[in-house]
Protein backbone atom coordinates (compact mmCIF):
# COMPACT_ATOMS: atom_id res chain seq x y z
CA UNK A 1 0.00 0.00 0.00
CA UNK A 2 1.51 3.54 -0.77
CA UNK A 3 1.81 6.49 1.37
CA UNK A 4 -0.18 9.45 0.74
CA UNK A 5 0.82 12.88 -0.82
CA UNK A 6 -0.32 14.58 2.44
CA UNK A 7 1.35 12.29 4.75
CA UNK A 8 4.63 12.36 3.38
CA UNK A 9 4.69 16.19 3.42
CA UNK A 10 4.19 15.80 7.21
CA UNK A 11 6.93 13.41 7.09
CA UNK A 12 8.93 15.68 5.03
CA UNK A 13 8.49 18.71 7.65
CA UNK A 14 8.92 16.33 11.07
CA UNK A 15 12.38 15.26 9.17
CA UNK A 16 13.49 18.32 8.37
CA UNK A 17 12.72 19.77 11.95
CA UNK A 18 14.84 17.16 13.36
CA UNK A 19 17.79 17.07 11.26
CA UNK A 20 16.33 13.65 9.98
CA UNK A 21 17.56 12.93 6.19
CA UNK A 22 15.41 9.64 5.65
CA UNK A 23 12.51 8.35 7.10
CA UNK A 24 13.29 4.78 9.16
CA UNK A 25 12.32 1.87 7.16
CA UNK A 26 12.49 4.24 3.89
CA UNK A 27 15.60 3.21 2.10
CA UNK A 28 18.63 5.54 2.10
CA UNK A 29 19.39 6.52 -0.92
CA UNK A 30 15.47 7.46 -2.52
CA UNK A 31 16.22 10.90 -0.79
CA UNK A 32 16.46 13.51 -3.79
CA UNK A 33 16.42 16.93 -4.41
CA UNK A 34 16.28 19.46 -7.79
CA UNK A 35 19.54 20.69 -9.00
CA UNK A 36 19.42 24.41 -10.68
CA UNK A 37 17.86 24.73 -13.95
CA UNK A 38 19.62 23.06 -16.45
CA UNK A 39 21.47 20.44 -14.38
CA UNK A 40 19.55 17.16 -15.67
CA UNK A 41 19.99 14.14 -13.47
CA UNK A 42 20.83 11.60 -16.22
CA UNK A 43 24.59 10.44 -15.47
CA UNK A 44 25.77 8.49 -12.50
CA UNK A 45 28.10 10.53 -10.10
CA UNK A 46 27.14 13.97 -12.39
CA UNK A 47 27.55 16.62 -9.47
CA UNK A 48 25.84 20.19 -9.39
CA UNK A 49 24.96 22.61 -6.59
CA UNK A 50 22.13 24.43 -4.81
CA UNK A 51 23.53 27.00 -3.04
CA UNK A 52 25.92 25.70 -1.00
CA UNK A 53 24.72 22.26 -0.84
CA UNK A 54 26.55 19.83 -3.11
CA UNK A 55 24.54 16.83 -5.03
CA UNK A 56 25.61 13.98 -6.54
CA UNK A 57 23.44 12.23 -9.65
CA UNK A 58 22.83 8.42 -7.51
CA UNK A 59 20.47 5.75 -8.55
CA UNK A 60 17.80 5.21 -5.41
CA UNK A 61 15.95 2.17 -4.74
CA UNK A 62 13.70 1.32 -7.47
CA UNK A 63 17.34 2.08 -9.58
CA UNK A 64 16.25 5.47 -10.79
CA UNK A 65 18.58 8.36 -11.20
CA UNK A 66 17.78 11.30 -8.42
CA UNK A 67 20.27 14.00 -7.21
CA UNK A 68 21.36 13.17 -3.81
CA UNK A 69 22.77 15.72 -1.04
CA UNK A 70 26.11 14.55 -0.90
CA UNK A 71 27.42 15.82 2.47
CA UNK A 72 24.20 14.13 4.08
CA UNK A 73 24.39 12.23 6.59
CA UNK A 74 21.23 10.10 6.88
CA UNK A 75 19.78 8.69 10.40
CA UNK A 76 17.23 6.97 11.11
CA UNK A 77 15.26 7.82 13.90
CA UNK A 78 13.71 5.62 16.27
CA UNK A 79 9.74 5.44 16.16
CA UNK A 80 7.70 5.51 19.64
CA UNK A 81 6.10 2.19 20.42
CA UNK A 82 3.20 4.44 21.25
CA UNK A 83 2.85 6.22 17.78
CA UNK A 84 -0.84 6.41 17.00
CA UNK A 85 0.69 5.97 13.57
CA UNK A 86 1.93 3.13 12.14
CA UNK A 87 5.16 3.28 8.95
CA UNK A 88 5.43 0.27 6.98
CA UNK A 89 5.86 1.96 3.25
CA UNK A 90 5.98 -1.38 0.93
CA UNK A 91 9.43 -1.63 -1.20
CA UNK A 92 7.70 -0.06 -4.47
CA UNK A 93 7.03 3.23 -2.87
CA UNK A 94 9.58 5.96 -3.50
CA UNK A 95 9.66 9.14 -1.15
CA UNK A 96 11.33 12.16 -2.27
CA UNK A 97 12.18 14.81 -0.02
CA UNK A 98 14.44 18.03 0.53
CA UNK A 99 17.27 15.88 2.48
CA UNK A 100 18.91 17.65 5.72
CA UNK A 101 21.70 20.30 5.57
CA UNK A 102 25.00 19.23 6.97
CA UNK A 103 25.31 19.92 10.42
CA UNK A 104 26.80 23.21 11.61
CA UNK A 105 29.34 23.76 14.45
CA UNK A 106 28.01 26.61 16.77
CA UNK A 107 31.01 28.56 15.41
CA UNK A 108 29.60 28.22 11.81
CA UNK A 109 31.31 25.52 9.96
CA UNK A 110 29.73 22.14 8.75
CA UNK A 111 30.33 18.96 11.04
CA UNK A 112 31.22 16.11 8.28
CA UNK A 113 32.23 12.79 9.98
CA UNK A 114 35.19 11.03 8.09
CA UNK A 115 34.86 7.35 7.57
CA UNK A 116 38.43 6.85 7.10
CA UNK A 117 38.46 8.79 10.52
CA UNK A 118 42.25 10.35 10.38
CA UNK A 119 43.38 7.84 7.42
CA UNK A 120 45.50 4.73 8.05
CA UNK A 121 47.97 3.88 11.41
CA UNK A 122 50.27 1.94 9.68
CA UNK A 123 53.93 3.30 8.70
CA UNK A 124 54.15 3.81 4.90
CA UNK A 125 57.76 4.38 3.95
CA UNK A 126 57.50 6.05 0.58
CA UNK A 127 59.98 5.34 -2.34
CA UNK A 128 62.39 8.15 -1.80
CA UNK A 129 62.58 8.76 -6.05
CA UNK A 130 58.82 9.54 -5.65
CA UNK A 131 59.24 13.28 -4.70
CA UNK A 132 62.07 13.85 -7.57
CA UNK A 133 59.32 12.69 -10.22
CA UNK A 134 58.47 16.16 -12.34
CA UNK A 135 55.11 17.74 -11.34
CA UNK A 136 53.13 20.18 -14.03
CA UNK A 137 52.08 22.45 -10.51
CA UNK A 138 55.27 22.87 -9.27
CA UNK A 139 57.59 26.02 -10.21
CA UNK A 140 60.60 25.09 -12.60
CA UNK A 141 63.66 22.98 -11.32
CA UNK A 142 67.19 24.19 -11.40
CA UNK A 143 68.93 23.38 -15.00
CA UNK A 144 72.01 22.08 -15.98
CA UNK A 145 72.98 20.08 -12.74
CA UNK A 146 76.78 18.67 -13.56
CA UNK A 147 79.95 17.42 -11.67
CA UNK A 148 82.71 19.66 -11.66
CA UNK A 149 85.07 17.29 -9.56
CA UNK A 150 84.79 13.47 -8.66
CA UNK A 151 87.29 11.30 -6.98
CA UNK A 152 87.20 7.98 -5.20
CA UNK A 153 85.82 9.67 -2.21
CA UNK A 154 84.09 13.08 -2.79
CA UNK A 155 81.96 14.76 -5.76
CA UNK A 156 81.83 18.47 -6.46
CA UNK A 157 78.45 19.43 -8.18
CA UNK A 158 77.22 23.21 -9.33
CA UNK A 159 73.88 24.05 -11.12
CA UNK A 160 72.86 27.26 -12.98
CA UNK A 161 70.84 29.97 -11.14
CA UNK A 162 67.40 30.97 -11.64
CA UNK A 163 66.61 34.47 -12.00
CA UNK A 164 64.53 35.88 -9.15
CA UNK A 165 65.69 33.07 -6.64
CA UNK A 166 68.29 33.51 -4.24
CA UNK A 167 68.86 30.27 -2.32
CA UNK A 168 68.99 26.53 -3.66
CA UNK A 169 68.94 22.74 -1.85
CA UNK A 170 71.14 20.54 -3.24
CA UNK A 171 71.19 16.91 -1.86
CA UNK A 172 73.26 13.54 -1.92
CA UNK A 173 71.22 10.33 -1.73
CA UNK A 174 71.55 6.62 -1.04
CA UNK A 175 68.93 4.94 -0.77
CA UNK A 176 66.85 6.99 1.83
CA UNK A 177 69.95 8.31 3.59
CA UNK A 178 70.33 11.99 2.66
CA UNK A 179 72.89 14.55 2.62
CA UNK A 180 71.66 18.22 2.46
CA UNK A 181 73.78 21.25 1.52
CA UNK A 182 72.47 24.94 -0.09
CA UNK A 183 74.16 26.98 -2.53
CA UNK A 184 73.03 30.84 -3.37
CA UNK A 185 72.74 32.51 -6.49
CA UNK A 186 76.00 33.65 -6.82
CA UNK A 187 78.17 30.75 -5.24
CA UNK A 188 76.23 27.17 -6.75
CA UNK A 189 79.34 24.80 -6.67
CA UNK A 190 79.12 22.32 -3.28
CA UNK A 191 80.79 19.18 -2.15
CA UNK A 192 80.23 16.11 -0.85
CA UNK A 193 82.90 14.35 0.96
CA UNK A 194 83.54 10.98 3.23
CA UNK A 195 81.67 8.92 0.19
CA UNK A 196 82.28 4.98 -0.49
CA UNK A 197 84.82 3.99 -3.58
CA UNK A 198 83.04 2.75 -6.68
CA UNK A 199 79.14 3.77 -5.06
CA UNK A 200 76.10 4.56 -6.52
CA UNK A 201 74.49 7.95 -5.00
CA UNK A 202 71.40 10.08 -6.42
CA UNK A 203 72.39 14.27 -6.40
CA UNK A 204 69.33 16.72 -6.76
CA UNK A 205 69.26 20.44 -6.71
CA UNK A 206 65.76 22.06 -5.93
CA UNK A 207 64.49 25.74 -4.23
CA UNK A 208 61.11 27.44 -2.94
CA UNK A 209 59.21 30.01 -4.27
CA UNK A 210 56.47 31.78 -2.67
CA UNK A 211 56.76 28.35 0.01
CA UNK A 212 56.04 26.31 -2.81
CA UNK A 213 58.77 23.75 -3.08
CA UNK A 214 60.14 23.39 -7.01
CA UNK A 215 60.40 20.51 -9.60
CA UNK A 216 64.01 18.55 -8.89
CA UNK A 217 66.44 18.13 -11.48
CA UNK A 218 68.65 15.09 -10.66
CA UNK A 219 71.74 12.92 -11.71
CA UNK A 220 73.09 9.70 -11.02
CA UNK A 221 76.84 10.01 -9.49
CA UNK A 222 79.02 7.00 -9.39
CA UNK A 223 82.43 7.43 -7.33
CA UNK A 224 85.56 6.27 -8.89
CA UNK A 225 87.79 3.66 -7.50
CA UNK A 226 86.35 0.28 -6.75
CA UNK A 227 83.87 -0.93 -3.74
CA UNK A 228 85.33 -2.57 -0.56
CA UNK A 229 84.52 -6.08 -0.44
CA UNK A 230 82.94 -6.85 2.81
CA UNK A 231 85.04 -9.20 4.32
CA UNK A 232 83.62 -13.23 5.05
CA UNK A 233 82.06 -13.73 8.82
CA UNK A 234 83.91 -16.37 11.06
CA UNK A 235 80.72 -18.96 11.59
CA UNK A 236 79.05 -18.39 14.69
CA UNK A 237 78.46 -20.36 17.98
CA UNK A 238 77.30 -23.95 17.33
CA UNK A 239 75.13 -26.37 18.76
CA UNK A 240 73.35 -23.93 21.37
CA UNK A 241 71.21 -25.07 24.23
CA UNK A 242 69.04 -23.32 25.81
CA UNK A 243 66.99 -24.09 29.10
CA UNK A 244 64.43 -21.44 30.67
CA UNK A 245 62.13 -20.85 33.58
CA UNK A 246 59.21 -18.54 34.04
CA UNK A 247 61.86 -15.54 34.56
CA UNK A 248 65.13 -16.74 33.08
CA UNK A 249 66.85 -18.52 30.07
CA UNK A 250 70.22 -20.17 30.44
CA UNK A 251 72.01 -21.07 27.25
CA UNK A 252 75.18 -23.34 26.24
CA UNK A 253 77.47 -23.17 23.27
CA UNK A 254 80.46 -24.65 21.41
CA UNK A 255 83.43 -22.28 21.85
CA UNK A 256 84.54 -20.53 18.22
CA UNK A 257 88.20 -20.62 17.81
CA UNK A 258 89.94 -17.62 18.82
CA UNK A 259 87.22 -15.73 20.41
CA UNK A 260 88.19 -13.69 23.38
CA UNK A 261 84.47 -13.53 24.55
CA UNK A 262 80.92 -13.44 23.54
CA UNK A 263 78.56 -11.06 23.19
CA UNK A 264 74.46 -12.08 24.09
CA UNK A 265 70.67 -10.26 23.16
CA UNK A 266 67.54 -11.68 23.13
CA UNK A 267 64.43 -10.45 21.60
CA UNK A 268 60.84 -10.54 22.26
CA UNK A 269 58.70 -9.59 19.31
CA UNK A 270 60.58 -6.99 18.01
CA UNK A 271 61.94 -5.80 21.47
CA UNK A 272 65.58 -6.01 21.83
CA UNK A 273 68.07 -6.16 24.74
CA UNK A 274 71.82 -6.70 24.38
CA UNK A 275 73.47 -7.03 27.16
CA UNK A 276 72.35 -7.66 31.53
CA UNK A 277 73.08 -11.52 31.06
CA UNK A 278 75.69 -13.48 33.87
CA UNK A 279 78.46 -15.28 32.27
CA UNK A 280 78.40 -19.00 34.30
CA UNK A 281 81.66 -20.02 32.25
CA UNK A 282 83.26 -19.24 29.04
CA UNK A 283 80.71 -20.27 27.03
CA UNK A 284 77.49 -20.59 29.32
CA UNK A 285 74.84 -17.59 30.46
CA UNK A 286 72.33 -16.88 32.07
CA UNK A 287 69.71 -14.21 31.95
CA UNK A 288 68.17 -13.40 35.28
CA UNK A 289 68.06 -9.82 35.37
CA UNK A 290 64.02 -9.31 35.17
CA UNK A 291 63.97 -9.37 31.61
CA UNK A 292 62.43 -12.62 31.13
CA UNK A 293 58.68 -13.07 31.24
CA UNK A 294 56.54 -16.23 31.83
CA UNK A 295 54.83 -17.56 28.73
CA UNK A 296 57.17 -15.60 25.96
CA UNK A 297 58.89 -17.00 23.14
CA UNK A 298 62.55 -15.28 23.34
CA UNK A 299 64.99 -15.57 20.86
CA UNK A 300 68.64 -15.44 21.97
CA UNK A 301 71.53 -14.55 20.03
CA UNK A 302 74.89 -15.43 20.67
CA UNK A 303 78.03 -13.71 18.45
CA UNK A 304 82.05 -14.78 19.06
CA UNK A 305 84.22 -11.55 19.43
CA UNK A 306 87.97 -11.78 18.37
CA UNK A 307 91.07 -10.05 20.12
CA UNK A 308 90.94 -7.46 17.30
CA UNK A 309 87.11 -6.60 17.57
CA UNK A 310 85.84 -8.41 14.68
CA UNK A 311 83.19 -10.97 15.20
CA UNK A 312 81.51 -13.87 14.20
CA UNK A 313 78.16 -14.24 12.44
CA UNK A 314 75.58 -14.45 15.04
CA UNK A 315 73.79 -17.41 15.83
CA UNK A 316 69.92 -17.19 17.01
CA UNK A 317 67.84 -20.13 18.59
CA UNK A 318 64.75 -19.68 20.22
CA UNK A 319 62.74 -20.86 23.31
CA UNK A 320 59.27 -20.25 24.57
CA UNK A 321 60.04 -19.54 28.72
CA UNK A 322 58.01 -21.96 31.17
CA UNK A 323 54.65 -20.40 32.84
CA UNK A 324 51.83 -18.65 31.08
CA UNK A 325 51.44 -15.24 30.73
CA UNK A 326 48.69 -13.58 32.51
CA UNK A 327 45.58 -12.87 31.53
CA UNK A 328 44.94 -9.47 29.91
CA UNK A 329 44.01 -6.89 32.62
CA UNK A 330 39.92 -6.15 32.37
CA UNK A 331 38.88 -2.66 31.18
CA UNK A 332 36.61 -0.30 32.15
CA UNK A 333 32.79 0.69 29.90
CA UNK A 334 33.94 2.76 27.52
CA UNK A 335 32.33 6.41 27.39
CA UNK A 336 29.44 6.50 25.22
CA UNK A 337 27.66 9.25 22.87
CA UNK A 338 31.22 10.78 22.07
CA UNK A 339 30.10 13.67 19.88
CA UNK A 340 31.65 16.79 18.20
CA UNK A 341 29.87 19.75 20.24
CA UNK A 342 32.14 22.82 18.22
CA UNK A 343 34.48 22.96 15.34
CA UNK A 344 36.95 25.13 13.65
CA UNK A 345 39.63 24.74 11.08
CA UNK A 346 41.94 25.12 13.87
CA UNK A 347 40.01 23.26 17.32
CA UNK A 348 37.55 20.34 17.87
CA UNK A 349 35.44 20.44 20.84
CA UNK A 350 34.10 16.75 21.98
CA UNK A 351 32.05 15.75 24.65
CA UNK A 352 31.21 12.46 26.06
CA UNK A 353 29.10 10.56 28.83
CA UNK A 354 30.05 8.23 30.93
CA UNK A 355 26.46 5.77 32.20
CA UNK A 356 28.57 3.81 34.66
CA UNK A 357 29.88 6.57 36.51
CA UNK A 358 33.51 4.91 36.09
CA UNK A 359 35.85 5.67 38.63
CA UNK A 360 38.44 8.02 36.48
CA UNK A 361 41.32 9.96 37.65
CA UNK A 362 42.27 11.57 34.61
CA UNK A 363 40.45 11.44 30.91
CA UNK A 364 42.88 10.76 28.24
CA UNK A 365 41.85 12.43 24.97
CA UNK A 366 44.19 11.55 21.44
CA UNK A 367 43.90 13.51 18.25
CA UNK A 368 45.04 10.97 15.35
CA UNK A 369 46.10 11.79 12.17
CA UNK A 370 47.19 8.75 10.18
CA UNK A 371 50.40 7.91 12.42
CA UNK A 372 50.51 11.07 14.05
CA UNK A 373 49.21 10.89 17.73
CA UNK A 374 49.14 13.99 19.85
CA UNK A 375 47.61 12.92 23.69
CA UNK A 376 46.49 15.16 25.96
CA UNK A 377 44.53 14.90 29.91
CA UNK A 378 41.35 16.11 30.77
CA UNK A 379 40.23 16.30 34.34
CA UNK A 380 38.07 13.63 35.84
CA UNK A 381 35.06 15.91 36.69
CA UNK A 382 34.63 16.82 32.86
CA UNK A 383 33.33 15.09 30.13
CA UNK A 384 34.40 17.94 27.74
CA UNK A 385 37.57 18.85 25.84
CA UNK A 386 39.07 21.20 23.20
CA UNK A 387 42.11 19.33 20.94
CA UNK A 388 43.98 22.29 18.75
CA UNK A 389 46.24 19.74 16.84
CA UNK A 390 43.89 19.61 14.06
CA UNK A 391 44.61 22.30 10.73
CA UNK A 392 42.01 22.78 7.96
CA UNK A 393 40.92 20.09 5.25
CA UNK A 394 42.76 17.41 7.34
CA UNK A 395 41.10 14.22 8.48
CA UNK A 396 41.07 13.12 11.83
CA UNK A 397 40.05 10.62 14.65
CA UNK A 398 39.40 11.70 18.52
CA UNK A 399 40.57 8.78 20.65
CA UNK A 400 38.59 9.49 24.38
CA UNK A 401 39.77 6.83 26.93
CA UNK A 402 40.18 7.25 30.88
CA UNK A 403 42.23 5.53 33.52
CA UNK A 404 41.88 5.09 37.30
CA UNK A 405 44.90 5.34 38.52
CA UNK A 406 44.18 3.13 42.35
CA UNK A 407 43.03 0.16 40.23
CA UNK A 408 45.50 0.53 37.33
CA UNK A 409 42.54 -0.11 34.86
CA UNK A 410 41.84 2.04 31.83
CA UNK A 411 38.44 2.20 29.97
CA UNK A 412 37.58 0.97 26.18
CA UNK A 413 38.11 3.74 24.07
CA UNK A 414 35.20 5.69 22.26
CA UNK A 415 36.24 6.95 19.04
CA UNK A 416 34.74 9.75 16.15
CA UNK A 417 36.40 10.70 12.82
CA UNK A 418 36.03 14.04 10.95
CA UNK A 419 37.11 16.46 8.68
CA UNK A 420 38.41 19.66 10.05
CA UNK A 421 36.36 22.51 7.51
CA UNK A 422 38.55 24.91 5.23
CA UNK A 423 38.96 28.39 6.33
Amino acid sequence: MGIKPKFLAVLAAIALFAGIGAVAGAPAQAASVKASAGASCTVAKKTAKVGKTALVCKKNAKGKLVWTNAAAIVVAPKLSTSSPVSIAPDAATEISATPSPTPTSPSGYPIVLDPNAGGSNEVVYPDPSDSEQHFDAKPVAPTNLRIVDLTDHSVSLTHDAIAGVESFSVYLRYGDSYTLKGTDAAHTNVEFSDLAPGWDYVACAYYYLNNVESNKTCLNVHTLGTTPVEPVLASGPTNVQLSSTETSISATWDAVAGASWYALCHVRIDSWQCGGYTMLSATSAIFQDGSIYAGWRYGIQITAVFADGSRSAPTMTYINSKGSQPAPPTKLPAPTNLRIVDLTPNSVTVAWDDPANSVVTVWSVITRYQTSYTAQGGYPDQHQFTSTAIWPGGGFEIIVSGYNSETGKWTEEAKIGFYAPTN
